[in-house]
């Protein structure tokens, strides 16, 4: 070795000491200073009980609410009531009252603050029956039938006159352009709801409900079309010089992602196959078992099966290639689908037993065996187990108030 190499290597081994070195003594001080800038704290707030002083709490909150009341009873006198009205208003302010003291309760926890303590509701409810009137009245929101809380977004119309069909017309044109399901209800002197498109022009009426469904099949009501409905409907209220309520809690468009992800969880389809594996299922013949068993060939070229006018069920060539009564006459099937639409019926569990009865039987005089769509048997334990799958369904509609098989479930999953 050359004396140039070892005066190298040297020359490297103490750049490399050099450096380590150096972030020593740096570390060393960087320690000393947070060391010495660090803060013991004196209290541990997470170990440590929390307590919040109710009784400040309540009179910051309810300031002022005694010269509010001296205010009302100097400038609104209140006239005696009979012993039947007297009667009839303290139910209705006891309800009322009820209501109010949960909603403070509720308030409270919605700003992440604990709920008061029972002594201290206590103390608030009396200040609210202090203030509350007595002939207050309890006031209900009526909706039309065809509208529903869970999918609509509705908002209702307090005119104060009547308006007619006419006056209404550029509201309806505004909202039935956006390309969206859309309705326009007016309710009459005699408490009915109707529909403004379907009503005269001379019908008048003294308040109004808008809705627009707020998600479908195809996914959420986009975000701008959602703001130019709401728009539209605050505009006609300034045009008709009415009050604009809108119904249902929380922000719209949250609302309608949810529905989607609801819709999507529940949308669910059931499929059951018949098929002969190498020997075709002669058209003709499986036309007339359907027919035997109740099916009826429709325009779409499925089987339907129906229950007191509700479809239950369909039956189509699982190339989806629509049947005729021509082309089953003259051509034969590899196999035959038989298909649920879950949110459709309103007893799944049900139908889903009716259909398997029939598939089966079908298959029995068919010579065919029943499989599921990776086209093995299907057997009693698979069936159960596309049994349990139904309840969890069924009970996860219910759930969210949209019952399946009903109107408003039809409207959804349209």
């Amino acid at each position: 070795m050359s004396d140039l190499q070892v005066a190298l290597i040297l020359l490297g081994a103490l750049i490399i000491a050099g450096v380590v070195i150096y972030n020593w003594v740096q570390e060393r001080k960087l320690r000393k200073e947070v060391t010495s800038e660090f803060i013991v704290p004196q209290k541990d707030v997470l170990a440590e009980d929390f307590y919040i002083d109710a009784d400040a709490y309540v009179d910051k909150e309810l300031a002022g609410v005694s010269d509010k009341i001296k205010h009302f009873e100097q400038t609104v006198p209140v006239e005696p009531l009979s012993k039947p009205q007297a009667a009839e208003n303290a139910a209705v302010q006891s309800e009322v009252e009820t209501e109010l003291v949960d909603t403070i309760v509720v308030e409270v926890a919605s700003n992440n603050e604990p709920p008061l303590a029972t002594n201290n509701l206590v103390q608030s409810e009396s200040i609210v029956k202090a203030v509350l009137p007595e002939q207050i009245q309890n006031m209900q929101v009526n909706l039309p039938d065809v509208t529903h809380s869970q999918i609509d977004l509705t908002a209702i119309l307090y005119l104060t006159k009547n308006v007619s069909s006419n006056d209404l017309a550029p509201l309806s044109a505004s909202i039935a352009c956006m390309g969206l399901p859309t309705t326009l209800h007016g309710l009459d002197n005699n408490d009915k709801w109707h529909l403004v498109s379907e009503s005269a022009a001379d019908a008048t009426y003294k308040q109004v409900a808008c809705s627009l469904q707020l998600a479908d099949r195809g996914g959420p009501v986009a975000r701008n079309l959602l703001n130019k409905f709401q728009f539209a409907v605050e505009d006609a209220g300034l045009e008709l010089n009415a009050h604009v309520e809108w119904q249902g809690s929380g922000d719209a468009m949250q609302r309608a992602i949810e529905l989607d992800q609801f819709c999507i969880e529940v949308d669910q389809m059931i499929s059951v196959h018949i098929a002969q594996g190498e020997t075709p299922i002669h058209g003709t013949k499986f036309k007339g078992l359907a027919e035997a068993n109740g099916m009826i060939l429709k325009d779409d070229g499925k089987f339907h099966f129906y229950a007191n006018e509700a479809l239950l069920f369909t039956a189509l060539d699982t190339n989806n290639v629509p049947f005729t009564a021509e082309s089953l006459r003259n051509n034969v099937l590899k196999s035959v689908t038989f298909q649920i639409e879950i949110p459709k019926v309103t007893n799944c569990e049900q139908v889903f037993s009716q259909m398997i009865a029939i598939v089966q039987k079908m298959a029995s005089s068919l010579n065919a065996t029943m499989v599921d769509d990776n086209q093995k048997p299907l057997g009693d334990l698979q069936i159960e187990k596309i049994r349990q799958q139904l309840k969890v369904i069924h009970a996860t509609m219910v759930a969210r108030g949209i019952m399946p098989g009903s109107p408003a479930s039809m409207r959804l999953f349209n």
